[in-house]
């Protein structure tokens, strides 16, 4: 199936069925139907050619699933964009996937839009409505060029559809290219692993960012299933609990820090009617024991904790509600548990020689299923070390139990998982070399209660150079990463601990702050 037929075929079933909404919008499937036609049409007239890859730049709007749909229409590829990188970043982005076509879906995004433009190496043609000298983005969903469009006669569930980007151990991102078979496999272990939630009934909430598999799976599945989703652009406590009360939302996902900003930051939590919530997913970030209990308790709904990955297309490892109300009623160690496989996922834990271990022995999570990316974009050595043999190497550590639990227990590649933003520290050790006088520098991720993980930077000077404060270092870094990439905490130290052969050893700067925790990662 494709993304395209699934819209189509709701369309067909219920034409008035309310799709996407929005503060200021309502689509019914018909409408997201004739839309997402007719801006395909617009894009064939442009040039687009099947599997081109389109930008979409904005902040969270109905405009993101008229985009995904129209571009499966055609074969073209939609990738969205972060629109919280500095313009640099999200230029090179642009030029690794190629984009010559960016949709602008906002006005909120305009200066970066100009400002990618000026950094880019490759050409780019922006569709919007929010300045003149670009393409009518409106008008092109709006105007119907042709009575009838065909889907390329190539076009099957294994053409890539989606493209996202996560960062990789270069400090460079790359872009994850998933196909309609991914989306479909996504589909097939959410709706499973949430019985009766997923489907016509269904109205789901979405304040994840599209350019994340988090808010981009959040939406995409429930229109395969038929449902609705209420769209918000961006995560507000205050708005996420309005809407679960006026449009009696059913499902939702959250990173661990959109619940605790929701438990703590809205003062008349207890006055809002939240009894339309079957569930809340979470994930992308480690959680604390005690903050997932408040939660059960306050929200009086099922919890269901996601594990997965970009290259697996989200979920592939759920945390059953039912396991969470074990572990509340006698089994709290199950609380520390990613969870066990979904429908059709197979999980191995292998050492570093690719030797499968047995149950309890600690060495890389590997997952295979229908999940698995196709590739990253032009990377095919990378493709390589992370594919093997269909399997999808995680770079996390942990073990897997008798009865299909499985534990992560320390992260084999550096990532930090941040408030559910992927961080590489190389990245931001590449800025901090630059503070004049900085000798060496090491990036780490530190328990934190509210984003999951916090960035802790260890600067060493050199001879005769003064050290920079916290608050220099921040300036330093901010016109150079990403806000959310900046570290907050600063230690100046003599000198980094290496092993014999000269590598830093990383985690002999995590363990006094990781010693007491209960997880080391979610």
């Amino acid at each position: 199936m494709l993304i395209h037929q699934a819209i189509d075929y709701h369309t067909r079933r219920r034409p008035h069925r309310v799709a996407l909404i929005s503060d200021t919008r309502e689509y019914t499937y018909r409408d997201l139907q004739t839309r997402s036609v007719n801006l395909a049409q617009a894009l064939l007239a442009q040039g687009v050619l099947s599997g081109e890859r389109i930008g979409l730049l904005g902040q969270n709007s109905i405009d993101h699933m008229v985009a995904f749909t129209a571009c499966s229409r055609i074969g073209a590829v939609a990738v969205p964009l972060n629109y919280r990188l500095a313009p640099p970043e999200t230029a090179y982005v642009c030029d690794d996937a190629q984009i010559r076509l960016i949709l602008v879906l906002e006005p909120s995004v305009a200066a970066l839009a100009s400002a990618v433009a000026e950094a880019r190496t490759g050409t780019s043609v922006f569709m919007s409505d929010i300045d003149p000298s670009h393409l009518a983005l409106s008008a092109a969903m709006q105007t119907s060029l042709e009575p009838h469009l065909n889907a390329p006669s190539a076009l099957h569930e294994h053409s890539a559809t989606l493209q996202l980007y996560t960062s990789g151990t270069t400090g460079k991102p790359k872009g994850v290219a998933l196909s309609h078979r991914n989306l479909n496999a996504l589909m097939t272990n959410l709706v499973n692993a949430n019985p009766g939630v997923l489907g016509v009934d269904g109205i789901d909430l979405v304040c994840a960012p599209m350019f994340h598999i988090g808010g981009a799976g959040s939406t995409i599945v429930p229109l395969l299933c038929g449902g609705a989703v209420v769209m918000h652009q961006a995560f507000n406590p205050a708005a996420v609990l309005e809407a679960i009360q006026t449009h009696k939302i059913r499902e939702m996902f959250m990173v661990p820090a959109m619940i605790l900003s929701l438990l703590r930051d809205v003062p008349n939590f207890e006055h809002y009617d939240l009894s339309s919530l079957d569930v809340i997913g979470y994930g992308a970030a480690p959680i604390s024991p005690t903050l997932l209990k408040e939660a059960v308790e306050r929200f009086k709904c099922g919890f269901n904790q996601y594990y997965g990955m970009t290259e697996t297309c989200g979920t592939v490892v759920a945390l059953s509600p039912e396991i969470h109300q074990r572990a509340l009623q006698g089994e709290p160690e199950l609380l520390q548990a990613a969870g066990q496989t979904c429908i059709g996922v197979e999980a191995k834990v292998c050492n570093d020689q690719g030797v499968e271990l047995k149950p309890g022995e600690t060495g890389e999570i590997w997952l295979r299923s229908a999940n698995n990316m196709l590739h990253y974009f032009n990377l095919p050595q990378a493709t390589e070390k992370t594919l093997i043999d269909g399997w999808v190497l995680t770079g996390d550590a942990g073990y897997i139990n008798e009865e299909g639990f499985i534990f992560l227990r320390d992260r084999i590649k550096d990532m930090v998982l941040s408030g559910g933003e992927n961080i590489y520290p190389v990245e931001v050790e590449n800025v901090l070399a630059q503070i004049p006088g900085v000798r060496e520098t090491a990036v780490i991720g530190i328990p934190d209660e509210k984003y999951g993980e916090a960035l802790l930077a260890f600067i060493a000077m050199s001879e005769g150079f003064a050290p920079p404060s916290t608050q220099e270092m921040i300036a330093f870094c901010r016109d150079k990463l990403a806000g959310y990439k900046i570290p907050r905490q600063l230690e100046i130290i003599d000198a980094l601990p290496r092993n014999p052969t000269g590598k830093i050893q990383k985690m002999v700067l995590r363990e006094p702050y990781w010693q007491s925790a209960d997880r080391r990662i979610g």
